[in-house]
């Protein structure tokens, strides 16, 4: 019987990693998500005749803490990183030294069985990596964005002079970094030009699917204050343990481009989802910006109407590009 996320396993690795007969595929998991996960990855990876080996380590503390130094060394002998992790590896030194090193790094931070097993594994990345370069090349050019949701959101952001990036489900060439099935573009605003209301209505990286809207005011790009419910409370809380006010600060902003995407409570799916956007609090120092921080959070939410410069780029799921 095929085992069931075998299918989105093996796209994983043909499609979004590339990965040949003859490399060296790493999968760093940890102790506080699913096992199945790095098991059917090497399942799929054995089906398809590649090598692939798994690590297992303790979960990190902060969404960005760095690995331990075996797996930052098993890293870097790597071809391909795939990182089913309960928190992110992508804002870490270790992610950008193994990608410096020459590998094709995947993150899957907060992904679960149903993530793999999903649609959104199935998407059709390269037909909208080029829906996404249309989209990162508007974003360079961008000045001002508004973004404004039903649930109550209204942010403006001044991103003059910032580039924008993407990020497209697939790492095909030595030192991509990338998240499946995640697909979004995302700049890092300018660290004091974010101002106004976020409602966070879809989920966070740290608290999984909201049970009741976040509300964060924002002024001079720094979270000020953060009302709601328990997810409120837990985020608050998470943010004054890093004991640094650049973790309230506005980071990322993004935009989710996978069509078959849900949210589910799993930020790697979550964030690249079509019909959501979602702002960052934390660090964006390898996004562009030079807010450095201990973590970085990402707080998503639904139905965004989206405005560069005047212009509408985004309402709900249609894109104008």
């Amino acid at each position: 019987m095929m085992r069931r996320g075998f299918n989105g396993a093996v796209n994983l690795l043909r499609t979004c990693a590339n990965a040949k007969p003859g490399e060296q595929v790493l999968i760093v998991t940890d102790s506080a998500t699913d096992p199945a996960i790095a098991t059917t990855i090497v399942a799929a990876a054995s089906r398809l005749g590649i090598e692939a080996s798994k690590i297992t380590m303790k979960p990190r503390t902060l969404p960005g803490s760095e690995p331990p130094l075996p797996v930052l060394a098993a890293m870097l002998s790597a071809d391909v990183v795939i990182c089913p992790t309960s928190t992110t590896l992508f804002h870490t030194n270790a992610r950008t030294a193994a990608c410096r090193n020459g590998a094709r790094f995947i993150s899957m931070a907060g992904a679960t069985m149903s993530v793999l097993a999903s649609s959104a594994m199935s998407a059709n990345f390269p037909k909208r990596e080029k829906i996404l370069n249309r989209l990162v090349h508007r974003l360079t050019r961008a000045k001002h964005i508004r973004v404004t949701n039903p649930a109550g959101t209204n942010l403006e952001f001044n991103v003059q002079g910032r580039l924008g990036h993407g990020v497209s489900g697939m790492a095909t060439r030595p030192g991509d970094a990338t998240g499946a099935p995640d697909i979004e573009a995302y700049i890092a605003p300018l660290e004091k030009a974010t101002n106004g209301v976020l409602l966070v209505d879809g989920s966070t990286s740290v608290t999984g699917v909201v049970k009741q809207h976040i509300k964060i005011n924002i002024q001079q790009g720094v979270a000020l204050s953060i009302g709601g419910g328990s997810d409120a409370r837990s985020l608050s809380r998470i943010l004054r343990e890093t004991q640094s006010r650049a973790s309230f600060r506005v980071g990322e902003f993004g935009i989710g481009l996978n069509p078959l995407a849900h949210i589910r409570g799993s930020i790697i799916e979550d964030e690249g989802m079509l019909g959501t956007a979602h702002v960052a609090l934390g660090d964006n120092t390898r996004l562009g910006g030079k807010n450095k921080a201990p973590t970085h959070i990402d707080l998503v939410f639904k139905s965004p109407h989206v405005k560069f410069d005047g212009v509408t780029v985004l309402k709900g799921t249609r894109l104008t590009l």
